[in-house]
């Protein structure tokens, strides 16, 4: 394995700042961008791994996974059996300009997030509706089930919201839909802490998902998206009040 070697004033993440705590991956896609920019990685360069680079920035290996998945969707890097994470050619113009589509801001975004959700979840129940399987359809039925229990319970809900998301997008069949999904999950979870903290919110959400689970059982693409939208509406009205 090629060594690489990182100045230690080249580690350090600011996680100390309230708008960064919930968004190490962030810091990490920028830290490795900047690596490979200044010099410091290099094309053919095998990566540490998860582990070492967690240990090398101080945080735990979420957030530097996170950040490798979006590196290896903008081309940047790729896993290769046998070896590992290696640094691609690349131009770094195109991953200058097209790396602020995948990076998130809590402070500035949720409004373009929300607005990529309507765009990016419409299309995908539409497909869910036609592609779905038995499958597909128990996951959504669990993920339903999990979060009327902790709504009962008083446990938080962002998880099984994402499950049941997650399973309509699935659901689609589009593999591009799918990543872009697994891309924006650490952005997802953030605007679920905020969009279902109220008890009023979890019930209203959970019954938007009722409603969704069964137009995409009967296969009405029309109910679906009507009440994907408004769904998705909803949430971003609950954050912006």
């Amino acid at each position: 394995m090629i060594k690489i070697s990182i100045p230690d004033e080249e580690l350090e993440l600011n996680k100390m700042t309230k708008k960064n705590s919930e968004m190490l991956y962030f810091q990490v896609v920028e830290r490795i961008r900047e690596w490979i920019m200044k010099g410091y990685l290099k094309e053919g360069d095998i990566l540490p791994s998860e582990r070492e680079l967690a240990q090398m920035l101080n945080v735990s290996r979420m957030p530097v996974s996170q950040a490798l998945k979006i590196l290896e969707f903008l081309g940047a890097i790729q896993y290769v059996r046998g070896k590992g994470v290696i640094v691609k050619k690349i131009d770094i113009n195109y991953l200058l300009s097209n790396i602020g589509f995948l990076l998130f801001d809590p402070e500035n975004s949720l409004h373009d997030l929300f607005e990529a959700r309507d765009a990016i979840e419409i299309k995908a129940v539409q497909l869910a509706v036609q592609n779905r399987t038995k499958k597909d359809m128990d996951i959504m039925e669990d993920a339903i089930m999990e979060m009327e229990r902790n709504i009962i319970m008083k446990k938080d809900v962002g998880n099984a919201s994402i499950r049941f998301h997650s399973a309509i997008i699935a659901a689609s069949g589009n593999d591009i839909i799918i990543k872009i999904n697994e891309i924006l999950m650490e952005p997802l979870k953030y605007s679920r802490k905020l969009s279902l903290k109220e008890i009023l919110q979890q019930n209203t959400a959970l019954s938007y998902h009722k409603e969704l689970f069964q137009a995409i059982k009967e296969q009405d693409v029309e109910k679906a998206t009507l009440a994907m939208h408004e769904h998705l509406c909803d949430l971003h009205n609950a954050i912006k009040e």
